[in-house]
């Protein structure tokens, strides 16, 4: 099943087009990835997608949907999470008020409760630290606690914007296990990420994006084989 859908989607800022009559899928059950180099069009897809910038032509479509026009926060409640570059934690909140604050649209008590558990499962260390202040934590955990965060909507599609961005390797190799995970167990992932090697090899499918304009699609072991992509994306000759 058609989880998202683009179609000849454009957005402008000012007069400058960030993304040039874009159209793609995604699949229920499926991780995508988005790759590219710095200025490509990544981020302002996420922001489109979430709701948080507006298209200037085209239209989206989720769970058959249309939801072009829907305001953020509704995308939110309706099953659309964005884990977003930069991490976004609430710095003067604890791990605990955080995550309280990713369920921002929902009542159920009950579910809530269960998807912190699963929260702590996926991160044990959001656990121990959950009475800690968000500012205080290091860029490994604060990715953590935003993907937790994002979690806490019990989406069925995730959006995960640079989630290696600035992270020591270890944290690198824990973050993409824990993405692969969450897709596992039923979530849909959207991934933009720089370290293409992992965005690719997580991907059931991905495209790269260039000035605002897919050029190249394929499956992740595709794209990791293409001798075009290797030598721009993948430090290959």
């Amino acid at each position: 099943m058609t989880l998202l859908e683009l179609d000849n989607v454009s957005v402008h800022y000012g007069r400058i087009q960030a993304i040039k009559d874009m159209s793609f899928t995604v699949e229920e059950g499926e991780i995508v990835s988005l790759i590219g180099a710095n200025g490509a069009g990544k981020t302002t897809t996420m922001k489109t997608i979430s709701g948080l910038l507006n298209p200037s032509a085209g239209s989206i479509r989720f769970a058959g949907k249309d939801i072009t026009k829907m305001k953020a926060h509704i995308r939110v409640v309706q099953g659309i999470s964005q884990a977003p570059e930069g991490r976004g934690v609430f710095p003067g909140m604890t791990v605990l008020e955080n995550l309280d604050m990713g369920a921002f649209g929902r009542k159920d008590r009950s579910g809530m409760a269960t998807d912190i558990a699963r929260v702590f499962a996926l991160f044990p260390r959001l656990e121990e630290r959950q009475k800690q202040l968000g500012g205080t934590m290091s860029g490994g955990e604060q990715q953590m606690l935003a993907i937790g965060r994002a979690l806490m909507s019990n989406p069925k599609l995730l959006l995960l914007d640079e989630p290696s961005m600035g992270l020591a390797p270890q944290f690198i190799r824990q973050i993409f296990k824990i993405i692969t995970e969450i897709n596992s167990q039923g979530t849909t992932v959207l991934l933009v990420e720089q370290n293409a090697n992992q965005a690719l090899a997580r991907a059931h499918r991905a495209f790269v994006l260039e000035t605002g304009e897919i050029t190249h699609s394929g499956t992740g072991k595709e794209l990791l084989a293409n001798p075009a992509i290797k030598e721009a994306y993948l430090g290959v000759g």
